[in-house]
C-alpha cells in the first residue's frame, strides 16, 4: 500500500469480541472472555487512517461492537437499509470532527448475566442473580457495589435493561 500511495487514506482498524482468554490477566479489570464484567467487555479497538486521524490519540469512550458497523459504513458512504436499523450509533462524527456522541445506554447479556452502561454507571447481574450497580469512573475494578446506597438509580437501570430486552428475541439457552 505504501507504494500505490494508498496507504494514507485506508482504513485499518482492528478489534476485539470481548475480553481476554483463559491465560490472559486482565488487570485492573474484573472479569474475562465471556463476562460481562469490565474484563470481559472493555477491549481495545485500534484505527489507523493518516489521512483522516491524528496518529497517537486514546480515547476512553464506552462504544460496542455494533457501533464499528455503523460507523464504517457511514465512512464508506453507505447507509443502512431503513427497514434494518442498526443497533449501533456511527462514530464518524466523534473520530473525524471532534463531535460528541449521543448518549445512550449500552446494553448487553449473555449466558445467564445482564449489564448496562449510562454514563459512569453500570447495572449488572452477574450468574448469582444479585443486582449489582458500580461507578466505573471511582471503580473499574468493580468491587465497590453501590447499590443499596442508590436504590433509585438501580432500579431505574434495570429497569432500561428489562426494555430493551423485552424488545429482542429471547436469549438462547442451548441444549
Amino acid at each position: 500500500m505504501k507504494r500505490s500511495g494508498q496507504e494514507e487514506d485506508t482504513l485499518v482498524f482492528f478489534a476485539s469480541d470481548n475480553g481476554g482468554e483463559r491465560f490472559s490477566y486482565q488487570w485492573p479489570l474484573s472479569g474475562n472472555k465471556s463476562s460481562l464484567q469490565e474484563g470481559g467487555i472493555r477491549v481495545p479497538a485500534v484505527l489507523r487512517w493518516p489521512a483522516r486521524i491524528d496518529p497517537r490519540q486514546v480515547s476512553g469512550l464506552p462504544v460496542f461492537s455494533p457501533d464499528w458497523t455503523a460507523t464504517l459504513l457511514e465512512l464508506g458512504g453507505a447507509r443502512p437499509d431503513p427497514a434494518y436499523p442498526l443497533d449501533g450509533i456511527s462514530l464518524a462524527g466523534y473520530l473525524l470532527r471532534d463531535e460528541e456522541p449521543a448518549e445512550r445506554d449500552l446494553f448487553w447479556r449473555v449466558r445467564g448475566e445482564r449489564a448496562l452502561q449510562r454514563g459512569d454507571w453500570k447495572y449488572y447481574r452477574g450468574r448469582s442473580g444479585v443486582d449489582q450497580l458500580f461507578q466505573l469512573a471511582h471503580d473499574q475494578r468493580e468491587q465497590a457495589n453501590r447499590a443499596e446506597a442508590e436504590p433509585e438509580l438501580l432500579a431505574e437501570l434495570r429497569a432500561s435493561w428489562e426494555k430493551t430486552n423485552a424488545g429482542l428475541l429471547p436469549y438462547p439457552t442451548g441444549s
